[in-house]
């Protein structure tokens, strides 16, 4: 995915391309990993209809299960008032509904719609079934070996993002 690349050092200090990670075949492929995670959040998004940010609701959504308002706006980094917006985008397209709580009736949980869930899995299970295949074939120690290094790649993530202070997300 990469197309041949300058030395190192004939970037500026500035220029994120000639830090030691962007020589590094395993920061390449981390970083073709995040551009195809795009590419195909966006191919999803717009077979269902949507933009980028509904689709990350409903992964969200699909990922986690129902969700109050506020929990996704707080899991999407955007205000109540946005995540109305984006809910009611959603709920008039059939993707998700609002369910008010039995035991309290000013709680409201978002649900994603069946349909919408299985027409997401139908447009991504031959990624998934090819990702199974990979994880299939390894060992117990490379399994483990590879669960602690992408564990410390998420916790990088999740504690050096701008705005996080630090913080793991949930």
């Amino acid at each position: 995915m990469h197309d041949q690349k300058a030395p190192i050092d004939a970037y500026p200090p500035e220029d994120p391309r000639g830090m030691h990670i962007a020589g590094d075949v395993i920061g390449r492929q981390l970083q073709d990993i995040a551009i195809l995670t795009r590419e195909t959040a966006l191919r999803l998004s717009n077979a269902l209809g949507i933009n980028q940010t509904d689709m990350a609701l409903m992964e969200q959504l699909i990922t986690h299960g129902p969700l109050s308002p506020n929990e996704l706006a707080a899991r999407l980094s955007v205000t109540t008032a946005g995540v109305t917006l984006v809910i009611d985008r959603l709920e008039r397209a059939g993707h998700v509904t609002r369910v008010r709580q039995q035991d309290d009736k000013r709680r409201v949980l978002v649900h994603p719609v069946p349909a919408s869930v299985a027409q997401t899995y139908r447009h991504i299970a031959p990624m998934l079934d090819g990702l199974d295949a990979v994880l299939g074939a390894l060992s117990a120690h490379e399994r483990a070996t590879i669960e602690q290094f992408l564990q410390q790649v998420i916790t990088v993530y999740q504690t050096t993002l701008p705005g996080t202070s630090g913080k793991k997300k949930p």
